[in-house]
């Protein structure tokens, strides 16, 4: 009786119902971490950490460091994650993904008219390519460890602001197409392309879409795309080191003028490469 009164009493002192105050009775000590973030960002959980997980996918930390990407597509909700420190602990967190508004993106006028009516002999290319493409960007079980650090290397140097266009809805003269999976940069044709870290070269080769293209493999599920290059310098296979020139700026492929596209896969989310180039401590956190 006097547990009862003294929860009531509790209640009134909050402005909480009663049955609201039995229903958090075990707040104390045992509410459990969680961590919010938009689709495409990252999360992390530091501190002595050797595997996590989201989901039924699950990974090596870095460098101590648990990081959650989330995939720009990702439904919004309340996810399950965990990691298992080095003492042995295993340890469960909330992840709660937000929805982040589509950007609209209609490029009207575009002048490469090949892109707006693709023939069938490039819609059959382009499905070619992507039968390539979509393993090597997809989540793996088993990956090669981390060679890289946070915050990974920037793709151009100088690196200007980005063009704020990840994961926009785009129109090409008022043909809907898929969203934009990286962040484009406006760096000059011609000006050098540079690997984001340590590596070895995936793929290299001139593709419909997105032009010539470099994938660069860091370990630890984590992919590098450039597109759109003018002439990519490296071959598949190929390790590469941080900062390495990998090929030139360029316009080829479905552009409207040269620039540097950089995206980023990891663990088969893609996700806002700029997150990748902050300071880890800046990137939201368990709690």
């Amino acid at each position: 009786m006097k547990a009862i009164l003294l929860i009531a009493l509790i209640s009134s002192y909050l402005n909480l119902p009663p049955n609201h105050a039995q229903n958090k009775k075990t707040s104390l000590g045992t509410v459990g971490k969680s961590v919010s973030v938009a689709q495409g960002e990252v999360a992390r959980w530091a501190g002595n950490c050797l595997r996590c997980s989201l989901e039924k996918r699950a990974w090596s930390a870095v460098n101590g460091t648990c990081y959650y990407p989330v995939d720009m597509d990702m439904k919004p909700g309340s996810y399950t994650i965990s990691r298992r420190t080095t003492g042995g602990k295993l340890e469960t967190a909330t992840l709660q993904v937000m929805l982040k508004a589509c950007t609209q993106e209609d490029l009207k006028n575009f002048p490469k008219k090949e892109y707006i009516n693709v023939s069938p002999q490039n819609q059959a290319r382009a499905a070619k390519e992507a039968a390539v493409i979509n393993p090597i960007i997809s989540y793996k079980a088993t990956v090669r460890p981390a060679v890289f650090d946070l915050p990974i290397g920037k793709p151009a140097n100088p690196l200007p602001k980005g063009e704020g266009n990840f994961g926009a809805c785009r129109t090409f003269d008022g043909q809907p197409r898929d969203r934009h999976t990286g962040q484009d940069y406006p760096v000059g044709m011609g000006e050098p392309a540079l690997s984001a870290g340590n590596g070895r070269v995936l793929l290299a080769a001139n593709h419909f879409y997105s032009g010539n293209s470099v994938y660069i493999d860091h370990g630890n599920g984590l992919i590098s795309e450039y597109f759109h290059l003018k002439s990519y310098s490296v071959k598949p296979n190929q390790t590469v080191t941080k900062g390495q020139k990998i090929g030139l700026v360029g316009e080829t492929g479905r552009v409207t003028g040269p620039h540097l596209h950089f995206g980023v896969r990891w663990h088969g989310a893609c996700i806002n490469p700029g997150f990748l180039l902050i300071d880890p401590s800046d990137i939201p956190q368990v709690k």
